[in-house]
């Protein structure tokens, strides 16, 4: 990840404390400069994001990405757990290995 190298002794007169949230904070941050002016110091490490707004957007996109499951893999469980299912009119079906529903199957 680069970082970005700004001259020393910046105009302190806002932090993180003064936004409601990160996103806010990151907001304010680019229309002040972005990430190669910060005249309130709002990004130290100098790597783009304030207030660990990219650390908390890595967080969540990790968090995501562990509990998602993509379309097969969601079938591969059902199928694998054999689940019934009850249908809009009552009835009960399982799932086939092609997806399609198998009324006669619970």
């Amino acid at each position: 990840m680069p970082t970005y190298q700004r001259s020393a002794g910046g105009v302190s007169d806002r932090d993180c404390a003064d936004f409601s949230s990160s996103a806010e904070a990151q907001r304010f941050f680019l229309s002040a400069g972005g990430p190669f002016v910060d005249p309130h110091g709002l990004d130290r490490d100098g790597d783009g994001y304030v207030c660990e707004f990219g650390q908390t957007l890595r967080a969540s996109a990790a968090r995501h990405k562990a509990t998602s499951l993509t379309p097969a893999r969601k079938m591969a469980t059902i199928r694998s757990s054999d689940q019934c299912f009850v249908g809009p009119r009552g009835g009960t079906y399982t799932i086939t290995a092609s997806g399609n529903k198998n009324y006669g199957g619970c």
